[in-house]
């Protein structure tokens, strides 16, 4: 059976405001991606002291927590802990693999899965294949959202 679902866009907006010394600034960016033909959003609580996968993006046909690399076009990664920080760890097709820490309340987004793992040459030659998060202390919820298209 062909599928009925027709491709739409998917809008991300970043919304910055702060005030210093009484000055009010606010900053909005927008980005838009079309054809979307899948979104998958998910809440997670990772146990204290743990590691888990939370995406693999490894796979040539989607499935359960397995995305494309060739379609994925956004994820957002958030620490839905209001005390709590986490370890977000990515590994790239070379096998290369590095860590950022996400602060309580804070996400880490990304729009495409092409890195490297040297220095900067004019290209990527790798993709991430997996995302893992890592409770540095107690339990807590983490959120992701892939877009794939």
């Amino acid at each position: 059976m062909a599928s009925s679902l027709t491709p739409s866009n998917f809008q991300i907006k970043i919304k910055e405001e702060h005030i210093v010394k009484g000055v009010k600034t606010l900053n909005e960016t927008y980005f838009t991606i079309g054809n979307v033909t899948n979104v998958d959003r998910r809440i997670v609580t990772i146990p204290p002291t743990t590691s888990i996968d939370l995406i693999n993006v490894n796979g040539v046909d989607p499935g359960a927590g397995t995305f494309p690399s060739s379609s994925m076009k956004y994820v957002r990664v958030t620490n839905l802990d209001t005390s709590s920080s986490m370890a977000v760890s990515f590994t790239a097709s070379n096998n290369d693999r590095w860590s950022m820490e996400c602060l309580p309340t804070s996400s880490l987004m990304f729009s495409s899965p092409n890195v490297t793992g040297s220095d900067f040459d004019g290209t990527f030659i790798d993709d991430i294949t997996n995302i893992s998060v890592y409770s540095l202390s107690s339990s807590l919820d983490v959120e992701y959202v892939v877009v794939n298209a």
